[in-house]
């Protein structure tokens, strides 16, 4: 699907066109264009831009950004002119500020917009997301509802570890592909793949963008299942009510709807999950977990660290440098156990 094409069907696209200072083909003004020739390359035909912001105060579009089927074209007051072909975007991320809001490109180059508002740009990110996602490959015709559900769910999985790991990939794949639906497959195997990330209030802003078109019976159970999504996420659980607070405000969902939901959910999965984690393992990983004092049920990045240092600060060289040769050599044989152990455990959690 092309470009165009994409800009024809994209959900965002309504939303920007409301925005003054964002013109599409074909009526972009002329003078709009002739202010952003000053800064794209030499060889792009007015003809191509499919899509003009104009970041000026005046109206000049001197200073902007321009997309094309190829990529986007941009320009800061008193910078150089940037290019970014799609084919080498890999994500897209908002980043707003108090004063400027701006938009990340593969998480590093920043784009800023002094004319667009906070939701304008999150929008914008939204859509530039889909544009690359139509140019890096097979297209995924996947429900908007369902995507939001998946990239929320992700959200609250990598929460606490603030990455993706083995368990987190685990977790997410496991959940979802249940379901018999060849598109929400192919989003999460896109998903793992990429190791995606996201920015919580951009999720909210698309939340709220969407809630009218959601059933209320999806927005309820959604509410549901990324409150089980925070627990296999580790999320505590002060964090986890919190979130789920956010999420009845933007979905429009009463919290009296949902009695103690956090609460009821957390006791009940504690059990469940602790018994799985001390099943699993295997019995490497049980004498690893002996070895350091760690009850299997509670294992996790956080105490495994704990009882690590605990440990090794009873074998610290200092101590027993007056010690004879032989008992500085058990000593050591010792602390190397526990680094073992340590790093069999590290592989388990995915850390």
């Amino acid at each position: 699907m092309s470009i165009s094409d994409r800009i024809q069907q994209s959900q965002w696209v309504p939303l920007l066109r409301s925005n003054d200072n964002i013109y599409f083909a074909p009526v972009i003004p002329n003078k709009k264009l002739q202010g952003a020739m000053t800064y794209l390359p030499h060889g792009v035909n007015p003809n191509e831009v499919l899509i003009l912001i104009d970041d000026t105060v005046f109206g000049s579009a001197k200073v902007g950004m321009c997309l094309t089927a190829k990529g986007l074209f941009y320009k800061a007051n008193f910078e150089d002119e940037q290019v970014y072909l799609f084919e080498h975007i890999q994500r897209v991320e908002a980043d707003i500020g108090m004063i400027t809001s701006s938009i990340l490109i593969n998480g590093q180059d920043e784009l800023n917009f002094t004319q667009l508002d906070k939701g304008v740009v999150r929008t914008l990110v939204a859509f530039l997301n889909e544009c690359c996602q139509g140019r890096q490959g097979t297209i995924i015709n996947i429900d908007a509802g369902m995507q939001i559900m998946i990239d929320l769910f992700a959200y609250f999985i990598t929460f606490s570890a603030g990455q993706w790991n083995t368990r987190s990939r685990d977790a997410v794949f496991d959940h979802f592909t249940k379901l018999n639906d060849e598109a929400v497959h192919q989003y999460v195997e896109k998903l793992l793949n990429e190791q995606m990330g996201f920015d919580y209030e951009d999720l909210l802003h698309r939340l709220a963008e969407l809630k009218d078109r959601l059933a209320y019976n999806f927005r309820r159970e959604m509410i549901e299942q990324l409150v089980y999504a925070m627990v296999l996420g580790q999320v505590e659980q002060n964090q986890a009510d919190l979130f789920m607070t956010h999420l009845c405000r933007v979905t429009n969902v009463s919290r009296a709807v949902f009695p103690d939901l956090v609460k009821i959910i957390y006791q009940c999965m504690a059990g469940e999950i602790n018994q799985k984690k001390a099943s699993e393992l295997t019995d490497e990983q049980l004498q690893a977990c002996k070895l350091l004092e760690i009850q299997p049920e509670v294992l996790n990045e956080q105490t495994l660290q704990a009882a690590y240092r605990e440990k090794m600060a009873d074998f610290h060289p200092d101590k027993y440098q007056s010690l004879p040769e032989s008992v500085r050599q058990l000593i050591e044989q010792q602390a190397q156990q526990l680094n073992q152990a340590r790093a069999v455990l590290k592989i388990y959690l995915g850390v």
